[in-house]
């Protein structure tokens, strides 16, 4: 059977595996038993990973700022602090994990001098001081920082995808943030010469996204006004990757004695944002009305597609849920 085309994109079947048995077994074999800590345990991202290192025979340790009811009693082992002011050697001395996933870390503020503060101390601070501590410990950890695809420059006419080698020039204070984050943890991490990752997952989607990010806020809108649904900067294109598919990346960097250096976690697909609209109302049932709101002017990046070889080569993963599914997902998840 043909891959289906639906509004000019062609959707991947779910069959694809992301990774042979072999490969699979070498990483979850290294993993298991493991004591890995998560920051940012509570978000996005972090809650997946949280799950995929328990499915992988690991010993998830979730630290958030402060814990809640809700996390208290799901069975995960939790601390709380934050990474910008507490003291942090007595604590990763007293959890003594083998890896660290380092994915806490802001991703939105306003735009004003306290915001971009707030953006570098949340991103940046956070990231040095728990380098430093990390350093500091009487054993070796493994240590994957999660960074963002907002680090990379723009894509310029005729390149095909993003790789590592790619300059770093963003265009907005939270990619300016995570530059900083990321040049720092590479230089540090050779400086010290530290067990350490960064990956840089592109545009993540799936279950549980924040209702403010794409493609969350179109389905909020669409439940609400199907006819309604406005986009700025239809025709951008980004490089749509599921949060299952970059929890499961992140726990394959974080074998103990891995791969070192920038990965970049990409589907290698460009998806319009007009795109992604007309794929959520056929998934949906919504009437596909679509209308072009300028209010929010350009983002400064029109394309930006991801080439995660380098990962692919280092680890064997390679994405397993489909666009189409991950939409799907979103969309019988949503409340």
């Amino acid at each position: 059977m043909a891959t289906p085309l639906v509004y000019g994109f062609e959707f991947r079947r779910t069959c694809q595996q992301s990774l042979s048995e072999s490969q699979r077994g070498h990483w979850v074999q290294e993993i298991a038993g493991q004591r890995v800590l998560v920051t940012g345990a509570g978000g996005f991202i972090g809650s997946h990973v949280m799950t995929t290192l328990m499915q992988s025979g690991a010993v998830p340790i979730g630290l958030v700022r402060s814990l809640s009811p809700v996390q208290q009693d799901n069975g995960f082992e939790w601390v709380a602090a934050d990474l910008v002011t507490d003291p942090l050697d007595d604590l990763l001395a007293g959890l003594r994990p083998n890896t660290i996933i380092h994915c806490a870390g802001r991703t939105a503020a306003p735009d004003t001098d306290a915001g971009r503060e707030a953006l570098f101390a949340a991103n940046l601070t956070a990231t040095a001081r728990l380098m430093s501590a990390v350093s500091r410990m009487g054993h070796p950890v493994r240590l994957v920082i999660v960074s963002s695809a907002a680090i990379w420059a723009p894509m310029p006419p005729g390149l095909v995808a993003i790789d590592e080698t790619h300059p770093m020039r963003p265009v907005a204070a939270y990619g300016v943030s995570k530059a900083a984050a990321t040049l720092h943890a590479l230089a540090e991490g050779d400086r010290l010469d530290l067990d350490l990752a960064v990956a840089v997952p592109f545009n993540v989607i799936g279950p549980g996204q924040p209702r403010r990010l794409v493609p969350q806020a179109f389905i909020e809108q669409l439940r609400a006004r199907p006819a309604a649904l406005a986009l700025s900067n239809a025709a951008a294109v980004r490089d749509w990757i599921d949060v299952r598919d970059v929890a499961t990346a992140l726990v394959a960097l974080s074998q103990p004695k891995g791969p070192r250096g920038l990965f970049n976690i990409a589907s290698g697909n460009g998806v319009s944002l007009q795109d992604m609209a007309l794929a959520l109302c056929q998934i949906g049932g919504w009437p596909p009305v679509l209308r072009e709101d300028a209010t929010h002017g350009d983002s400064g990046v029109s394309r930006s597609i991801g080439d995660a070889r380098r990962l692919t080569a280092a680890t064997g993963w390679t994405p397993q849920i489909t666009l189409e599914a991950s939409l799907r997902d979103m969309i019988t998840s949503a409340p």
